[in-house]
């Protein structure tokens, strides 16, 4: 697989699992030190984000990926997902959100993980 399907794959991988409360593989994707910037400018670590997924306080039921975007130099790389999303965030009304996520990326053992997420709408 090349690189940037590899990449692809992995922001997929980072919203199904979001859906499915997957904690294997959202452990798999995202980095131990990942953090998410949410749009109203809260910072969750990966071990938030998780906890967040699982109790349902970010509860996810569908995402259509309008496009993704990934640009690598070296050992970095960047995604830039644009991603229609059914969900209820934090007690909110179940809707659908026009999610852009601004994501980096680093190879760390030859293999791929998500470093870093900025959310916002688009």
């Amino acid at each position: 697989m090349a690189e940037t399907e590899e990449i692809k794959q992995l922001y997929s991988d980072l919203c199904e699992a979001s859906i499915t409360k997957d904690i294997n593989i959202l452990n798999k994707v995202l980095a131990d030190d990942y953090t998410l910037v949410h749009m109203t400018g809260l910072i969750q670590t990966k071990e938030d984000y998780i906890k967040s997924v699982i109790s349902g306080q970010l509860k996810y039921y569908k995402s259509i990926h309008e496009s993704i975007d990934v640009k690598i130099d070296g050992n970095k790389a960047s995604i830039t997902g644009k991603t229609k999303t059914l969900a209820s965030p934090f007690g909110m009304t179940k809707s659908w959100w026009y999610l852009k996520q601004d994501i980096t990326l680093e190879k760390i053992n030859n293999k791929w993980i998500i470093k870093h997420s900025i959310a916002s709408t688009y």
